[in-house]
């Protein structure tokens, strides 16, 4: 079926979040009985410029959009006098169900003057079966673009992609959210060396050329449990946590070093409890981790934290930024790495089952204002490195190749002592839209 896009060219957002869980929006009964009485109340002016089919519900309600234009009697303007431009605009879902009663709900609110000071601001809906996406573009010369994709009925976020780029430094950072399965990868191509920096320069995003590639490590939005609590009770991680394989697919995890194992009996969990706390459980079945006088040819946990992936200008101090922690499998030893770090996190060590699971805290190391991070389990058998599975295509001593973090648009709730994910929370997965009520 062809997708219905509704194109719209308008210029700044009024920034004001708009859930993606549609539930709190406004909502109207079957009563006043016509479209725009519904939709558009006591403005005179508004009007519904177009309806866009929808498809239908898997209960066989009958979805339509309603693109409905304000009018210039509502007409916001910011603190420099920039108003939308031709007028606000909102989108609304007309649902019909099988018995005929007719309910109508805004899902956005639109109102664009420019976003940002090119004037370059542009708004494309897209209609599909039961599904509505929004693409935008704005900034000057830092641009940036935001797409997200929604299920209508039930409503629920499915995809949304963010990209940011300066157009004279180069570079950009680009990250794509499946909110299916609760994953985030990212692209990097970072800034060029200033010599190299000329008017020729490729500007945007291209996820072929990138050469920083991550699966962000997720982080609870509202913390976790106290540490001394977790392990006193042995909590494991379940499905509410990043889970890599060295399958040799970059989707389940980076294999830097050494091969992929087929047969994937190597699993690692990770989850941020808070922005300097790391919960991570290790499983690698048939495998009894090496003690050895170098922790680099033990079985380890490796985290490697860093300056802010993309600044949109190239810096020479970012290697004087990135740091190295080693943490020993068996014991929980910590060891500083690459950038010599005079502080040690503090670990939590512990077993459940045949896991290995460590909780490590960095908010003493002082580097609480790292904004990049990528956590490898490095094998080794005592005498040297084996195969070496990591959030990003880390390259060693390069902090143009690590990952970041991500706030997990869902809570953790403790079953059978395992963590594993409960609800969605609808205020971590909204996004950028305006209010045209004011």
């Amino acid at each position: 079926m062809n997708e219905l896009v509704c194109r719209t060219f308008r210029w700044l957002p009024w920034m004001m979040g708009l859930p993606a869980i549609f539930s709190s929006m406004a909502v109207a009964s079957d009563t006043p009985s016509t479209e725009r009485g519904a939709v558009c109340q006591d403005r005179s002016e508004c009007r519904i410029i177009e309806t866009l089919d929808a498809g239908n519900a898997a209960d066989g309600t009958a979805l339509a959009v309603l693109h409905v234009a304000l009018g210039s009697e509502n007409q916001l303007a910011d603190a420099e006098g920039r108003q939308c431009r031709p007028y606000p605009e909102n989108y609304w879902l007309k649902q019909v169900s099988r018995d005929g009663k007719v309910t109508y709900r805004r899902l956005f609110a639109f109102c664009n003057d420019g976003y940002g000071a090119s004037g370059i601001g542009e708004d494309i809906v897209t209609v599909g079966p039961n599904r509505i996406t929004l693409d935008r573009v704005g900034g000057s010369a830092w641009r940036w673009e935001i797409g997200a994709s929604y299920q209508l009925m039930p409503e629920r976020p499915l995809l949304r992609r963010e990209a940011s780029y300066h157009t004279l430094g180069g570079g950009c950072l680009e990250t794509e959210t499946d909110f299916r399965a609760l994953r985030q990868r990212g692209w990097l191509n970072p800034s060029p060396a200033v010599e190299t920096l000329d008017e020729d320069a490729t500007v945007g995003c291209d996820r072929k050329s990138a050469t920083g590639r991550f699966i962000a490590i997720p982080q609870l939005e509202r913390g976790g449990d106290e540490p001394a609590a977790l392990e006193r009770q042995s909590v494991g991680l379940g499905s509410c946590a990043l889970t890599l394989r060295a399958t040799g697919n970059e989707e389940d995890g980076f294999v830097v070093y050494g091969g992929p194992d087929p047969q994937a009996r190597t699993e690692v969990k990770l989850l941020l409890l808070s922005a300097t706390t790391l919960l991570a459980q290790v499983r690698d079945v048939g495998r009894t981790p090496a003690m050895s006088e170098n922790w680099i040819n033990d079985d380890r946990l490796e985290l490697w934290l860093g300056p802010a992936l993309y600044g949109g200008w190239p810096s020479a101090d970012r290697k004087k930024q990135l740091y190295q922690f080693g943490i020993r499998l068996v014991d929980g030893a910590v060891f500083a790495g690459y950038g010599k770090s005079k502080r040690l996190p503090t670990v939590r060590h512990w077993r459940r089952g045949d896991a290995h699971l460590l909780l490590v805290d960095w908010g003493d190391v002082g580097l609480e204002e790292s904004n990049s991070m990528t956590v490898v389990y490095g094998q080794g058998d005592g005498r040297r490195q084996e195969r070496m599975l990591a959030t990003s295509h880390l390259k060693y001593g390069d902090p143009d190749t690590l990952g970041q973090f991500w706030t997990f648009p869902a809570a953790c709730v403790l079953q059978d002592g395992v963590l594993n994910v409960g609800k969605l929370q609808s205020e971590a997965t909204k996004m950028e839209n305006e209010n045209t009520e004011e």
